[in-house]
This record gives C-alpha cells, sequence and structure tokens, in this order.
C-alpha cells in the first residue's frame, strides 16, 4: 500500500492538501444538506448537541470509509455517495411534502410506482431542490481543474500511517452514533424499533441517524425477525375475546340482514368539503344529497400511514392498523385474513374490488385475493374509454360500474376506488367537464382540488341515479368515505384563507384531518343530526357486521351506532384522539381541540399505555401472521 517516492515533496503535499480538501468539503456539503432538512421537517429542530454529534460521526464515517477506495475509483464513488445521500435527503421532502412523514426504507419496494404517479412527484418539487445535487458538478469541476494544472494524480495511494489514521477516524465517528443510540432509547425506551413517530424521532435524533435507525430496523425486519412465544399469541388472542364480549343488541342490530354491501373510497376526499359553497355554488350537491339521506359520521379522523390509499382500504377490509414501517399492501400481502370480504362470502355473499388502475399498482392483484375478494376488475379488464390522470375517468368507472353490479350475483360485497381526483388535481379531463369558480383560488392547488372534487360529485349523482334505476339502491347498504386528507402541510394558508380559520398550530391542523363517512341503510329514516364524535376507519367492519347481523373477530374496531362510545382514535404514531382532547405519548402532552388548551397528561397516560398495547399487538398480528390462531377454537 506504499506510494511512489519520485515526485518532488512540495507537489506531494500539494496533491495531500488538495484530497484532503476534497474530503472535508464533502463532509461539510452533506452534514449542510440535511442540516436544512431537518429544518423543514421542524422550523424549531432539536439542535441536541448529542444529535449533532451522531450526524457528523455518520458523514465522518462515510467520507473517511470512501476515501479508502481505490484511488481510480474513489473520485467516482465519493460522487456516488454523494449523490444517493442527496437523492435520500431529497426524498425526505417529497415525503414530508406528500405525507408529512419521513421517509423509510421499508418504501423501497413501492419505487417502481413512481413512473404512474410521476404527475404527483413533479407537483411536489421546488426549485430549491435541485441545490441538493448542487455540488457534484462543482466537485467534478475541482477534480478537473486540479488533473490539468497539476502533473500529479489527484488521489493518491493509500499508505499505512493513513490507512491506520483512517480506521482511528472510523472509531471516532462511530462513538457519538452509538452514544446517542443509547441515550435517546434510555429517555423513550423502544422508540427506535417501533418508530411510532418518524418526524419526532428525526426531530430528536438528526436525519442522519433516523435514517441509520431505520435502516437497521428494515434488515431486522427482513434477515432477523425474531420468533413469537405461544404466550404472546394467547395474550393477543385473549384480547380479542374480550373486545366482543358484554355489547348489547339494540334496534339497528341486524336490520340490513341480506342487503347487498357496496363501499366506495373517495380518492382524496376530506371533510370540509361536505356542504362547502364556494361564490354562492354547492361544490357537492350530490354528496351532500347522500349525506343527508344516509347516517353521517362527520368526525372520521385519517388513520392512514405512508400507504396513504392502500392503507385505507387495508384498515377499512382487515380491521387492522397499518403497518409499522412501510405498507401493508407490499409487505404482508402473504399473510393470511379474515377480512370482510372473506368473512361476508363465508355468508354466500360474492366479494368484488373494483379499481380503474392497473392491477399491479400499491400491490393490490396479490392483497385482494388474500383479503378474500373473489373477483378484481382492474383497468385491464374495463374499457379504458376514457382515461384522466392515473387511469380510468370516474365517469367511466362508475357507468361500467353500474352494469357490473347490476350482473353480479345477489347479495353482493362491492368495493369501489375512485381515481380522478388524485394529487394534484389538475388533470385537464377535469376542466373540460367541470364548470366551477373557484375565484380567489383558481389555478392553484386548491382551486384545482374544488374542481376536481366538484368533477367527482357529478359522477357520483349520476352514480346514484343509476342504482336507483336498477333496484340496487333500496337493497343495498352503502357507505361512502374518504380515503386519506387532500390538502399537505405546506398549502395550509390556502386551507385557511378558504375556511376563514387560523390553523398555525399543530393541533388546529390536526383537527381538520377529518374524512367524511356516510352509510346509506336501505329502509332506515335517516338520523336527523350528523354524529360528531371522534372515530375511525377502523371501525367500519364491526360497524357493517352490526348492521348486517355477522360477526367479524380480528379488528381493532367498535360499531359506530354504539352509544356512549368512549375509543379513542388511534394512529399508527402513537398519538390519540379520546373525546376533544389530542394526546402525544412521544411528547407527553395533552392539547383540548381545537382550542388548544393544554391539559394534564397523566391524567392519559393509562390510555396511552393501552393504545402502546394495541399497536403492539396490531404489529405481532402482521409480522407473523397470526389471523389464523386468533379465529382458530381451541
Amino acid at each position: 500500500m506504499g506510494f511512489s517516492g519520485h515526485r518532488p515533496y512540495y507537489a506531494k503535499k500539494d496533491n495531500d492538501r488538495r484530497e484532503l480538501i476534497f474530503f472535508l468539503l464533502l463532509f461539510a456539503v452533506i452534514l449542510t444538506k440535511f442540516y436544512f432538512l431537518e429544518l423543514e421537517v421542524s422550523s424549531h429542530a432539536t439542535r441536541n448537541p448529542a444529535s449533532v454529534a451522531s450526524s457528523a460521526g455518520i458523514v465522518l464515517c462515510l467520507t473517511v470509509a470512501v476515501s479508502l477506495f481505490w484511488r481510480k475509483v474513489r473520485a467516482f464513488s465519493a460522487l456516488t455517495v454523494d449523490f444517493l445521500i442527496s437523492l435520500l435527503a431529497v426524498t425526505d421532502l417529497l415525503h414530508l411534502r406528500y405525507y408529512s412523514d419521513m421517509f423509510t426504507f421499508m418504501n423501497i419496494g413501492l419505487s417502481a410506482q413512481v413512473g404512474e404517479i410521476a404527475d404527483s412527484v413533479t407537483a411536489l418539487i421546488h426549485p430549491f431542490d435541485f441545490l441538493y445535487f448542487a455540488d457534484i458538478p462543482l466537485f467534478i469541476f475541482f477534480i478537473y481543474i486540479s488533473r490539468k494544472f497539476r502533473s500529479v494524480p489527484f488521489f493518491k495511494k493509500i499508505g499505512a500511517i493513513r490507512f491506520f489514521a483512517s480506521l482511528l477516524l472510523i472509531v471516532v465517528g462511530v462513538i457519538p452514533v452509538v452514544y446517542r443510540f443509547w441515550s435517546y432509547e434510555k429517555k423513550v425506551p423502544g422508540v427506535l424499533s417501533s418508530m411510532w413517530d418518524r418526524t419526532a424521532v428525526c426531530n430528536n435524533i438528526g436525519a442522519l441517524t433516523y435514517h441509520l435507525a431505520d435502516a437497521k430496523n428494515a434488515a431486522g425486519h427482513t434477515f432477523f425477525k425474531e420468533k413469537i412465544s405461544d404466550v404472546q399469541i394467547s395474550e393477543v388472542k385473549n384480547f380479542f375475546k374480550e373486545k366482543k364480549s358484554g355489547r348489547a343488541p339494540d334496534h339497528l342490530q341486524g336490520f340490513a340482514k341480506g342487503k347487498n354491501l357496496i363501499v366506495i373510497q373517495v380518492e382524496s376526499l376530506q371533510q370540509f368539503i361536505v356542504d362547502l359553497r364556494i361564490n354562492g355554488t354547492e361544490v357537492t350537491p350530490n354528496l351532500n344529497r347522500f349525506v343527508r339521506g344516509s347516517a353521517y359520521f362527520s368526525g372520521i379522523y385519517s388513520q392512514t400511514a405512508s400507504g396513504n390509499s392502500s392503507d385505507a382500504e387495508f384498515i377499512v377490509n382487515t380491521g387492522l392498523y397499518p403497518s409499522a414501517s412501510g405498507v401493508a399492501y407490499t409487505r404482508f400481502a402473504g399473510n393470511r385474513y379474515k377480512a370482510l370480504p372473506k368473512v361476508l362470502e363465508d355468508k354466500g355473499y360474492v366479494s368484488l374490488a373494483l379499481h380503474g388502475d392497473r392491477p399491479g399498482f400499491w400491490n393490490r392483484h396479490r392483497m385482494y385475493p388474500s383479503m378474500g375478494f373473489s373477483r378484481f376488475i382492474s383497468k385491464k379488464d374495463f374499457v379504458v374509454d376514457e382515461n384522466i390522470g392515473m387511469g380510468l375517468s370516474d365517469a367511466s368507472f362508475f357507468r361500467q360500474s353500474i352494469s357490473i353490479l347490476d350482473n353480479t350475483q345477489k347479495p353482493f360485497y362491492a368495493f369501489l376506488i375512485t381515481l380522478t381526483s388524485h394529487y394534484p388535481y389538475n388533470f385537464d379531463g377535469i376542466f373540460k367537464e367541470t364548470e366551477l369558480n373557484t375565484s380567489p383560488f383558481e389555478g392553484t392547488l386548491m382551486g384545482n382540488y374544488l374542481t376536481s372534487m366538484k368533477y367527482f360529485d357529478d359522477k357520483f349523482g349520476s352514480f346514484i341515479e343509476g342504482l336507483r334505476k336498477n333496484g340496487l339502491l333500496d337493497s343495498s347498504v352503502i357507505a361512502l368515505y374518504g380515503d386519506h386528507t387532500a390538502i399537505p402541510a405546506w398549502d395550509r394558508s390556502s386551507l385557511e384563507k378558504l375556511l376563514g380559520r387560523n390553523l398555525k398550530n399543530d393541533w388546529e391542523w390536526k383537527y381538520l384531518q377529518r374524512i367524511p363517512l356516510a352509510i346509506k341503510i336501505p329502509g332506515h329514516q335517516a338520523l336527523q343530526e350528523e354524529i360528531k364524535g371522534p372515530a375511525g376507519l377502523i371501525d367500519l367492519p364491526d360497524t357493517f357486521a352490526y348492521l348486517m347481523d355477522f360477526e367479524f373477530r380480528t379488528g381493532f374496531g367498535t360499531n359506530l351506532f354504539e352509544n356512549d362510545r368512549s375509543e379513542p382514535v388511534i394512529f399508527r404514531n402513537g398519538s390519540f384522539i379520546t373525546g376533544n382532547v389530542l394526546v402525544e405519548p412521544l411528547s407527553r402532552s395533552a392539547r383540548e381541540m381545537p382550542e388548544g388548551k393544554v391539559l394534564d397528561y397523566e391524567k392519559y397516560a393509562p390510555m396511552s399505555e393501552e393504545v402502546k398495547k394495541r399497536l403492539s399487538y396490531n404489529d405481532l398480528i402482521l409480522e407473523h401472521d397470526l389471523v389464523p390462531f386468533l379465529v382458530r377454537e381451541d
């Protein structure tokens, strides 16, 4: 590993200096990129010295390790690492803007879908994001110029002294990383393995340390999954046994027995759109009419995680929470579920899913059979006579679905997922068919969203009329809900302007993260008042079981029509809402919504432990495919 002694001493020293400058700059640039990323995660980013030291340690280990590569590939390797690190930072930014969450390596399997949501991704990119890559051509230019004016190689061979000095630097870099892992786990036990709240973890330990912990978790889930004990299985099983006991029947139980079930998941439908007028015009008159003739739940909060639409589908059909990391539809499609379509098929129903996208998107072609759907009618099965955005237009989707349902054996369970109102809400076909004066939001994300909702509403009205004409409206339970929230946090000012209210604080913003749910029950007089209590989509399977008189045994939800509901609405990051109080265990805070009055967290600490327990049971079920054990009679 020695180096040549034929160069003059001053040339060797000059070469050493240039290479040292290169790696010092690389170190500083990578650290700076993640400093600005952390400001995007939180404008009040925690600058704990231990976290800063951990970030610096990670970058030090990376740059020193690359500096030991063979000199002829050292430049390429260093710039490749720089590019990949920059790509990770920008991926975090896009993930934050779309999901309000950090990217996790569990989602790498979804990279094949990026091409199909290119419009959504493009809309999220800001011009300044390209600065994360700006240093790469500058580094190339620096190497080029140095080689042009120096006869000696830019990168030198590795001598013994440099080799051992580099190993010492790597050890120095590892120490603060190990310390930060240990100190944070000591402060909040289990947080780095469970990642209850990824943005909070990132804010506390730094983005680079977060990603190192996430990579460790991904490797552990992939290669070192722990075995589950019989005691743990019994504990989860007893939880569900206790959950279903003691529920007294009332007048609505079994009211819709034997009826068809039509569930409509509407892309990006958020609660504030119901009864909204802009410039004197109803945005969704047909939806408003449907809501008035249904049991309307206005306190439903989105419980999705990284899977967005697929998480909503998963929650509604399985009664389980989303995956703690990654996406359930991709990670756990091979599991055996006793989900809604399977339970209803066992009761003599035909279960079918209808969606105007390609079958492989979100891995639906694998997940739907696992949940018990006997038919999946996708874009390849529909007549694609009108394509808008990501797939079949809502107009064509609803029109063809009426014919399919009319010709399906009765009773059936039909799960319909709309598509046209997908972010960024600016597909040309929408504006050709829809007229809505969205001033002063015309041409903005909010204006486009309102127009896309008007488009959906027009087509939904035609669908309901079609169901009425062929007799399905009066012979079916029809549930409609929004899959997830629509307006990203970065555009909250538009929502403030539209609604005329302040949404600057997190609890005010959380209060607006609701999605509408309306359930039309044939032969039942619609409730005169909306049901405002907090709840989640996870309650739908139990609610259908109650109305249609069947047993749903493996869901975490409860019946929405139950009197005196006191169940918390649980979110994947471990926070929850009980009554009108938002509780965040990681920060030990409790606030009334929407006013933000600070309450004593200790009052909610026991419920926090219960929430933590339920999420841990959920993770055991998914990680170890426990559903068959839970439904088995001992």
